[in-house]
């Protein structure tokens, strides 16, 4: 899996065959569990160079202070919870 935003990222599955959905491409694959599953071709490196698939943003700056910030309220909860009802 070359998709950075897939969960299975970095994994190596085994690929059956290809199959097409309204002109997309899937690979037929087994899954980590056992279980068969698609996954979309475009989202690995069997079509060709990983190198060409282009670098996603999940999650920019302004998203991790955001993010911080609700991790510390939510710390600062669990340590005193009088706090939990101070959102004003």
């Amino acid at each position: 899996m070359t998709a950075p935003t897939h969960p299975l990222f970095g994994g190596l599955l085994s690929a059956h065959h290809f199959k097409r959905v309204d002109g997309v491409v899937f690979l037929v694959v087994v899954l980590p569990d056992g279980s068969p599953g698609t996954i979309r071709a475009d989202a690995t490196d069997v079509l060709g160079d990983a190198s060409a698939a282009t670098v996603v943003t999940v999650l920019d700056g302004e998203g991790l202070r955001v993010l911080h910030a609700i991790v510390t309220r939510l710390q600062t909860r669990a340590v005193n919870p009088a706090v939990a009802g101070d959102d004003k």
